[in-house]
């Protein structure tokens, strides 16, 4: 395999194999790039390796580092010292295909064309994600992984790599995610997705700015709703309009978040990751559940939060009762909070304990 890497001025690393990239529509990239961050130093028998998986919206950057000192993802739960401690611990983040901090995306260059993909991009899913990815580990040499950690659809991408690849992870923790799409989930991403076609200067994914797409707007609103629950809204915001603009706080706080979104992330890319989502299911190339959850060989622990909206708790529970039918050693733990969906982001001092526990410190 024909492949390079190089470290980039911010630190992160960039990886790029000049060799077709078979895609499991059957479809081909025609080279394929990653990037990526580390983060601690890999011991001489390289066993002491976790890799973190990311949720839709951001990328390798995971936390600072020297050459990179602004503030991380998960600034507070990954670095000397904390839960995801890297003076004992070599961490990588690599960000997903399909996204636009780097990777391979509808925002990079065709090379077959000189052009952009733009909404020319192929059809990719989950497993195209994760198969990335296993191809930039063999290339560093690394043949099996201390632990995988995933929250949301990041914890997409490490079940399926504990079931595709099984003897290269030993632990695997997913938080707030799901082993299949479920309805209700695919029609929120479809009107997400619809808002963003719908847009008139979407312009068939040829569009001159994402700050230009009201539906981008929308689609980011929408997906941040889901993120909290009203017991958190509540809390933080009146419901008073204010008597000039005819707005409130929470109308306030949705537009200037959806202003930020869109001028870091890419439309077309929103759009090709989300249908992965839709078309995940991990069961789907076995002749059952049991078959397909049988293949995993390591220690899982799965985190549920009881108010997330976006990801229930019923499929945190039908993830964790596959794994128990399958004879798979695994832990559940009901995490119980009033941020919903984000609490792994928020609560970093609580599931620092899960993760710490989960490593075996």
């Amino acid at each position: 395999m024909a492949a390079t890497i190089s470290q980039q001025p911010d630190g992160s690393w960039y990886y790029h194999a000049t060799e077709p990239f078979q895609l499991e529509s059957g479809q081909n990239l025609a080279e394929l790039e990653l990037v990526f961050e580390t983060f601690g130093e890999l011991n001489s028998e390289k066993s002491n390796v976790i890799v973190i998986h990311h949720a839709l919206s951001v990328g390798a950057h995971v936390t600072r580092s020297d050459k990179n000192p602004s503030k991380g993802w998960w600034d507070d739960m990954v670095g000397p010292g904390r839960a995801i401690d890297t003076n004992l611990y070599y961490v990588i983040c690599i960000n997903n295909l399909g996204s636009c901090f780097g990777s391979t995306g509808p925002s990079n260059i065709n090379p077959a064309t000189g052009a952009l993909y733009n909404a020319s991009f192929p059809t990719i899913t989950i497993g195209d994600m994760v198969n990335s990815q296993k191809q930039l580990l063999d290339h560093l040499g690394i043949v099996s992984v201390y632990a995988i950690i995933g929250n949301s659809m990041g914890a997409m991408l490490s079940l399926i790599w504990a079931i595709e690849y099984p003897q290269s992870v030993q632990r695997v923790m997913l938080s707030c995610t799901a082993y299949k799409a479920y309805p209700a989930n695919i029609a929120n991403r479809n009107i997400q997705q619809s808002a963003i076609r719908l847009d008139p200067a979407w312009n068939n994914g040829n569009y001159t700015a994402n700050e230009q797409l009201e539906g981008f707007k929308l689609a980011r609103k929408l997906g941040l709703y889901t993120y909290r629950n009203s017991a958190e809204w509540n809390r933080r915001f009146n419901s008073h309009l204010d008597k000039e603009t005819e707005d409130g706080e929470i109308t306030r706080y949705m537009d200037y978040n959806a202003e930020k979104f869109v001028k870091i992330f890419d439309a077309n890319s929103y759009l090709v990751i989300t249908s992965a989502m839709d078309s995940y299911d991990v069961t789907q190339k076995y002749s059952s559940n049991k078959d397909a959850f049988a293949r995993i060989t390591a220690k899982v622990v799965v985190i549920s939060e009881e108010f997330d909206i976006l990801f229930t708790p019923q499929q945190q529970e039908e993830l964790y009762a596959c794994l128990q039918e399958a004879n798979v050693q695994a832990d559940f733990i009901q995490h119980r909070s009033q941020y919903g969906h984000d609490s792994f982001l928020v609560e970093t001092d609580r599931f620092g304990l899960y993760i710490r526990e989960f490593l075996g410190q």
